[in-house]
């Protein structure tokens, strides 16, 4: 045989592999490639921050009101430090009004409801408890510090793209009014400062960009 007989036989054979499948473990491993290449190409997070594109101020936000009716005086909040972030962590990931947390927390014997701001998953914003205020919210850390809850359990879910642009934009307007740095000791999590899981596992780990994102629109 010579060199062009060999050449050709070896074009026939590869052709043939091709045609009826006679390398079956070198075609599952291609296909097996070809899948693993697609799904991490098509794979996404499964939740970001959202960036913020500029600065709302305080005054100029969307914020809903409730006269709520609180059982004693409050205290005034004599300095503004820090915001601690919340979510209502009921046992299902749901939305709940202000009027049920508010009565929740009246039968905690406190005043009424404990957080100044209650951020729904659609992002509308509604004020809880007036902002001069001290709230009851974070255990020995109220006096300083401002008190925003989300809607929905986020041990269970992440929360929608419209509530995390809300937090985002409700927490860079307070940074601005009470000229709050914003940075990882005034913008806190609810189990910074006390033993607990809120503002859930699945949110918490995005507070860094949270705050990294407040301060870029400062």
């Amino acid at each position: 045989m010579n060199r062009r007989e060999f050449l050709n036989m070896t074009a026939k054979f590869l052709a043939a592999t091709a045609t009826f499948g006679m390398l079956p473990d070198f075609a599952e491993a291609a296909r097996k490639d070809k899948k693993k290449k697609s799904k991490d190409t098509d794979k996404t997070p499964e939740f970001e921050m959202p960036t913020l594109e500029n600065l709302i101020k305080f005054d100029d936000l969307s914020i809903g009101k409730i006269n709520l009716e609180f059982t004693d005086d409050m205290d005034v909040r004599e300095s503004t430090g820090a915001i601690v972030i919340h979510h209502a962590g009921l046992s299902k990931d749901v939305d709940i009004d202000v009027p049920s947390i508010h009565d929740m927390h009246l039968g905690n014997g406190w005043a009424g409801i404990g957080y100044h701001f209650v951020i729904h998953k659609d992002g509308f914003i509604e004020q809880a408890r007036p902002l001069k205020y001290v709230g009851a919210h974070a255990y020995q850390h109220n006096k300083f510090t401002v008190g925003i809850c989300m809607t929905g359990n986020y041990n269970l879910a992440y929360p929608p793209f419209e509530q995390a642009v809300a937090v985002e934009q409700l927490t860079a307007a307070l940074c601005k009014k009470y000229k709050i740095k914003p940075k990882k000791t005034t913008i806190l999590g609810h189990r910074d400062l006390n033993a607990t899981s809120c503002p859930g596992d699945k949110f918490y780990p995005f507070l860094p960009q949270l705050i990294k994102n407040v301060k870029e629109v400062l």
